[in-house]
């Protein structure tokens, strides 16, 4: 009788283990798809076709480091690289983006699994010369540098800036087909984000 008891226990517990990573993997596919509609919806407002892109979440086992200078044209400060501005007003006018360095490197990149904009981040596409998503990531806004300062009340402060010249490093997937990388500005309309192109930077 014991005997028959811990197998019905066993059987039981298999069964809810089971039925646990089948309801688990259910979820992730529901979170994945949604990701995926949300992120097709956000690109076809900007030309990028975002395709399949959960067919190509497996990376080369290699990747590319590329050290880009980043030039704003809109700039004409002589003295100083940074543009001081309470609330870091974005620049008006396109940047000037080219690749100064190429570093092949091993390994494989983490997934970026969240598409959480905000208006401090850069959303960046690499695409093909179709225009077709490739692989996509969001950084922090490489232009904003945060300084502090104590006010005359002796409270510390803190101010944005907005960078004028500086040298950004981005990481991707070394995959054939890339030949451009888009950087693009997340911008909140009231009730969801647009993407406002800033610069395209050619990598092959």
């Amino acid at each position: 009788m014991f005997y028959r008891l811990l197998l019905a226990l066993s059987i039981v517990c298999a069964f809810t283990l089971v039925q646990g990573q089948s309801s688990t993997a259910i979820q992730k596919s529901r979170r994945e798809t949604a990701q995926e509609e949300r992120l097709k919806k956000l690109l076809s407002k900007v030309g990028v076709d975002v395709g399949g892109i959960s067919a190509r979440s497996n990376q080369p086992q290699d990747y590319r480091e590329v050290s880009i200078s980043w030039t704003d044209s809109a700039t004409t400060l002589s003295t100083s690289q940074t543009k001081p501005s309470v609330s870091a007003s974005e620049p008006k006018k396109s940047p000037v983006a080219t690749l100064v360095g190429d570093k092949k490197r091993s390994g494989t990149l983490p997934r970026q699994r969240s598409l959480q904009l905000s208006p401090t981040q850069v959303f960046i596409a690499a695409v093909n010369e179709a225009n077709q998503l490739r692989w996509w990531s969001i950084i922090s806004d490489p232009r904003v540098v945060r300084a502090e300062f104590q006010a005359a009340t002796g409270e510390l402060r803190s101010e944005d800036y907005y960078q004028s010249n500086f040298t950004l490093t981005v990481a991707f997937p070394d995959d054939p087909k890339i030949t451009n990388l888009r950087f693009y500005k997340p911008v909140w309309t009231g009730s969801d984000f647009d993407l406002k192109l800033l610069a395209v930077v050619p990598v092959r």
